[in-house]
């Protein structure tokens, strides 16, 4: 069969509006990449979201080797305005995730 007779039948995605990769597309690429069924693919993603979301709730730091650090950094509790009737509103303190990255990223993001 020619290849124009395949790209004719073959039915394209529409193009994102905007450039991001989700967790559909981590798992199709783990899956590509590593061989491996969609359904396996996605609970290796979903185990290792778990865990490193595991680790966080702990406290504890996630490093993963030239790609970076995840932890958790507490915000203070602040005074603010509610934007509707301007009223002052006390804002508590919360835990917020955070990520540094890692020589190896740094240096990809830069070549």
């Amino acid at each position: 069969m020619p290849i124009f007779e395949i790209l004719n039948n073959y039915k394209f995605s529409p193009p994102r509006k905007e450039s991001s990769v989700n967790k559909a597309d981590l798992t199709e690429q783990l899956s590509v990449k590593a061989g491996i069924p969609k359904i396996r693919a996605a609970l290796y993603v979903n185990i290792i979201m778990d865990t490193v979301q595991d680790a966080l709730t702990k406290g504890e730091k996630v490093t993963i080797s030239d790609f970076g650090t995840f932890t958790v950094s507490q915000r203070r509790q602040f005074k603010g305005h509610n934007p509707k009737n301007g009223a002052e509103i006390q804002v508590p303190s919360r835990r917020i995730p955070v990520f540094r990255a890692g020589k190896g990223l740094k240096e990809a993001l830069n070549n």
